[in-house]
C-alpha cells in the first residue's frame, strides 16, 4: 500500500498547489473558478477526511478523521508533522464546525458532542443526542445570525413538505429545532439541473461571509447547492476528475473557498478556489 501510494503520489505532484488545467467549461459561481483551483494533497492519515473548518491564520484549518475521532489541525502548504488532538473514542464522525467558543462534532446519526479547551488537556464534552432514529448526517454549520450550529440531513425516511431537513441545535435546552430557511427543496434542484430526479444527500455545508449564502455539497451529484432566505437559487456541478468523494467545506473570512476529498484509491487532498468578484 506504502508503495501504491507513492507511485500516486509522484503522478500528482506536479499538479499540487499549481493552477488546475482547463479541460472543458466549467460553470462556476460567481466569483469562483471551479476549474483552476490550489491542491494540497493530505497525508495518509487523512486519507478518510471528512470535514473542514477555517481558523483564524491564512492556511490554518482543523479537520476530522471520520473513523478516529481525532481533530487535526493543518498549515497548508506545511509539511509538519499531523499533530491529532483526541476528543473520544473512534466513531463515524462526519463534519465540524465551531461558534467561536467551542467546537462542534457531528456523528452520522446526528449525535453532537460540543468540546472546549480543544488540543489541551483541560478539554471537556457535551454530547446532544439527537432523538429520531433512521436518519443519517454528514453536515453541521454555524448560523452566525441565530448564534446556533445547525445539521442538515442527508438520508431521512420523510422529507418535511418536500424538503431536506435541517435542525438547529439549542444548547441551552438541547433540542433540535426544525429550520425550514436551510433545507432545500428536491424539486427546485430537479428544475434547476434539468433533471427528473436526484437523490440529493448533503456531505457537506457552510455560510458564505460575503453574501450570507448557503453553500450545500452533495457529494453523491458531484454537485454545489445554493440557498439565500431559504429559498434553492442556483446549482452547480462538479468535475468527477477534480471532485472525487467531496465531503468537506469551509471559508476564509475573505470569501476563499476550500473543499476536501476523500482519497477513493487515489490521495486525499484539499482544494482552494480564491474568491475574486469583480
Amino acid at each position: 500500500m506504502k508503495y501504491i501510494r507513492i507511485i500516486i503520489l509522484i503522478f500528482l505532484l506536479a499538479s499540487c498547489q499549481t493552477k488546475g488545467t482547463k479541460d472543458e467549461k466549467v460553470v462556476s459561481p460567481p466569483g469562483y473558478d471551479l476549474s483552476s483551483p490550489e491542491k494540497f494533497l493530505m497525508q495518509e492519515d487523512l486519507d478518510e477526511i471528512s470535514g473542514l473548518l477555517y481558523m483564524n491564520d491564512p492556511g490554518h484549518l482543523f479537520t476530522l478523521n471520520d473513523e478516529e475521532g481525532k481533530i487535526y489541525s493543518l498549515d497548508l502548504g506545511k509539511k509538519s508533522k499531523l499533530q491529532p488532538f483526541k476528543f473520544t473514542k473512534k466513531g463515524d464522525f462526519e463534519d465540524l464546525c465551531s461558534d467561536g467558543q467551542y467546537l462542534y462534532a457531528i456523528k452520522s446519526n446526528g449525535k453532537v458532542f460540543r468540546i472546549s479547551n480543544a488540543f489541551t488537556d483541560s478539554f471537556a464534552i457535551k454530547e446532544y443526542d439527537y432523538p429520531q432514529k433512521g436518519n443519517e448526517f454528514e453536515t453541521i454549520f454555524f448560523d452566525p445570525v441565530t448564534k446556533k450550529p445547525v445539521i442538515l440531513c442527508k438520508i431521512c425516511p420523510t422529507y418535511i413538505n418536500g424538503k431536506i431537513p435541517s435542525y438547529s441545535l439549542d444548547t441551552a435546552k438541547s433540542e433540535f429545532i426544525f429550520e425550514p430557511a436551510y433545507s432545500p427543496d428536491t424539486l427546485t434542484v430537479m428544475n434547476l439541473m434539468g433533471k427528473k430526479k436526484i437523490d440529493v444527500r448533503p456531505s457537506a455545508a457552510a455560510i458564505h461571509p460575503k453574501t450570507g449564502e448557503l453553500y450545500i455539497i452533495s457529494s453523491q451529484d458531484r454537485l454545489i447547492i445554493i440557498m439565500k432566505d431559504g429559498v434553492v437559487t442556483a446549482t452547480y456541478k462538479l468535475s468527477k476528475k477534480m471532485f472525487r468523494q467531496p465531503e468537506g467545506l469551509t471559508f476564509a473570512p475573505n470569501g476563499d473557498m476550500y473543499i476536501s476529498n476523500e482519497a477513493a484509491e487515489s490521495i486525499a487532498n484539499i482544494l482552494a478556489f480564491r474568491y475574486n468578484l469583480k
